[in-house]
């Protein structure tokens, strides 16, 4: 290892540990606007069972560094439509750093056991583009899962639109056939369901203002429109049935054209393969006669 080599890592490492030290002792603080929305609101929402294992309390040991908390923070809504703690996803985020960081010193070791040896600056170059690679990945697949929980929760919220209709046109008003529409599944994204509306009745609050708090919260689009159509019927008297079939009937064929604009990025996605071995065979029946050509 050369001296500048070694004076930059000895800088980037200091500067690193300041850091760090600087965040602990400041954490990131709440968000003004979630702080005044709990001001003089009831707790009526489900909590998750709380948990004492080995991946909370690190978690809660991870978020005492500033920019753990402020990763973990942004992610704030993801982590709330996957129903995950914030302490478990610190923890992941560290443990996935901590795993692309030792993944080069250990290959390193395995070389060096066998008797490939490596300039030292080499595995620790690699080590922080692995720590880098793993947090990325973790930020990654929270998305990822998101995305994919949003996409379930549409589907559940179609099958809730057409249970709606259906009681609304069996005579009964708008909030009777919303809870009983609530309360037909069984899955996470009903149990949501159920959660605002029991949550809003506590709050005083009308079910397509719950309704729409929970769309708010969790990033639900879908479900903020539905919430925009049921006002119309509660404060304006406008015809509710229709409106909820009719969005029932988008949601479906968005889903569907989205699962068909899927279907075909994967089918372009297969013919990239072919076109590489194609192009490698090319080079291997050309590769002689060129040989010959230039020598």
């Amino acid at each position: 290892m050369t001296a500048t080599t070694t004076a930059v890592f000895a800088g980037a490492m200091l500067g690193t540990g300041l850091w760090l030290t600087w965040t602990g002792w400041a954490p990131a603080r709440p968000l003004l606007q979630a702080v005044l929305a709990r001001l003089g609101q009831p707790r009526a929402e489900v909590e998750p069972v709380s948990r004492d294992n080995l991946d909370v309390r690190l978690g809660v040991l991870a978020r005492r560094i500033g920019i753990v908390d402020q990763a973990v923070t942004t992610m704030r809504v993801d982590l709330r439509i996957l129903r995950r703690s914030p302490d478990e996803q610190a923890a992941l985020l560290v443990t996935y750093a901590v795993l692309g960081f030792l993944w080069a010193p250990v290959v390193a070791a395995g070389g060096w056991l066998v008797g490939f040896r490596l300039p030292v600056a080499i595995p620790l170059w690699f080590a922080a583009a692995g720590a880098v690679i793993g947090v990325v990945t973790a930020v990654r697949s929270v998305k990822t899962s998101a995305a994919q929980a949003r996409q379930a929760f549409s589907h559940a919220l179609s099958s809730f639109c057409d249970i709606t209709g259906m009681c609304l046109a069996a005579g009964r008003g708008v909030e009777s056939s919303l809870e009983t529409a609530a309360h037909t599944g069984r899955g996470w994204a009903f149990v949501e369901l159920q959660s605002a509306l029991r949550a809003g009745y506590v709050r005083g609050d009308t079910p397509w203002d719950a309704l729409a708090r929970l769309g708010n919260d969790a990033r639900l689009d879908d479900l903020v429109e539905l919430a925009a159509a049921l006002s119309l019927a509660g404060d304006e008297g406008a015809a509710v049935r229709e409106t909820v079939t009719s969005k029932a009937k988008a949601v479906r064929e968005r889903l569907t054209s989205e699962a068909e604009r899927s279907a075909a990025s994967v089918t372009e996605r297969m013919g990239i393969p072919a076109t590489l071995l194609l192009l490698g065979f090319i080079v291997f029946l050309g590769f002689p006669a060129l040989a010959v050509l230039f020598e």
